[in-house]
């Protein structure tokens, strides 16, 4: 087990950097069945299970349904979670194995390109831009058009969005998912490789799809919901951190502005994670965010983050996709560099 865990450690940058080129160039293969999609089709069939096993939609008395309901929806992420890492380290350990004990160097070649592929399936940084950049163009043609493209990726109500709001909803949308698509699958990886990069990708996919504040999913989501805010804690504040500072090569970017307001509105959220990002792009961008928005016909209340500096323009938009790889790269060239000073120091 030690050997394995060195040998994932020994090209881990290099893995990560090719990992990132490959997302960056190609994005989604549509013809490859994606490990998130896999995800989510267990998670559908589990719940559908465990609500008939724990009798969710039958019980009468309220504080048993409420019990039941989150109990099995923690048994569904633990599940997910487990099996998420599970498969993939099991394959990549029997391969290490077979390949240490019969001594074949192209297997042991061949798992550092599984686990490379592997990463790069964790990584969602070019499904961010294009999905940003069909918004942008969209809105060249319509605000209805930039309605139907910006609900492909928000769960709030679309339909009645202004133009404004249509381009606020999207840079939220890249700022959040900056995290949560880029960073936190990296910090992951960086951690115990791509076993550890799906591990995350399930807790995540699993909040996307249960940890929703309705009827159906208050009780049964909150398991999932509070994982998916234990396992951001760390990467949101990072990737905050890392916009900010990629901001300074920027001339259109306001890296002052964007301390301050991270610093004053990075709490004002209900989730502990999410105005971490939104705070800092707000700040950058000196547009204000967030504010009231509808879920499912209901209004839900939210503070505003940043000041009305700059009127909100569509080329916002460009500018936060901007932002996302800065601090993606920057981040990146940082850990390529930590990880050069401490192989330098233990080979001394």
């Amino acid at each position: 087990m030690i050997s394995f865990i060195l040998f994932h450690f020994d090209y881990l940058p290099i893995k990560l950097l090719i990992a990132f080129l490959i997302d960056c160039l190609f994005g989604e293969i549509n013809f490859i069945v994606h490990p998130v999609v896999l995800i989510g089709k267990m998670i559908s069939f589990l719940e559908k299970k465990l609500r008939i096993i724990f009798k969710c939609e039958y019980k009468n008395d309220c504080c048993h349904k409420k019990i039941a309901e989150c109990f099995s929806g923690a048994i569904l992420t633990i599940i997910v979670c487990f099996f998420s890492f599970f498969v993939p380290f099991s394959i990549e350990y029997a391969l290490f194995c077979i390949a240490n004990n019969f001594d074949l160097f192209f297997l042991k070649i061949a798992i550092i390109f599984l686990d490379i592929f592997w990463c790069y399936q964790a990584i969602a940084a070019r499904c961010l831009f294009d999905e940003a950049m069909n918004v942008y163009k969209s809105l060249f043609i319509s605000v209805k058009y930039g309605r139907n493209a910006v609900s492909r990726i928000v769960g709030r109500d679309t339909k009645n969005l202004s133009k404004n709001g249509v381009i606020k909803a999207c840079i939220e949308t890249v700022a959040e998912n900056t995290t949560d698509g880029i960073f936190s699958p990296i910090i992951f990886y960086l951690i115990g490789g791509s076993p550890f990069a799906f591990f995350y990708k399930a807790a995540n996919t699993l909040d996307s799809m249960i940890a929703y504040k309705n009827e159906r999913y208050i009780f049964f989501g909150k398991f999932a919901a509070h994982l998916d805010d234990a396992m951001n804690f760390f990467g949101a504040r990072i990737t905050a951190i890392f916009m900010i500072l990629s901001s300074v090569i920027f001339k259109s970017l306001n890296t002052k502005n964007g301390i301050k307001i991270f610093l004053r509105d990075r709490k004002k959220h209900e989730s502990p994670n999410s105005a971490q990002t939104e705070s800092a792009m707000a700040g950058l961008l000196q547009i204000q965010l967030a504010g009231n928005a509808f879920y499912e016909g209901k209004i839900e209340e939210k503070q505003f983050l940043g000041d009305s500096i700059n009127e909100i323009k569509i080329d916002d938009i460009k500018k936060s996709v901007f932002v996302m790889y800065s601090s993606t790269i920057l981040f990146l060239i940082f850990v390529i560099f930590i990880f050069a000073i401490v192989k330098v120091r233990l080979s001394v």
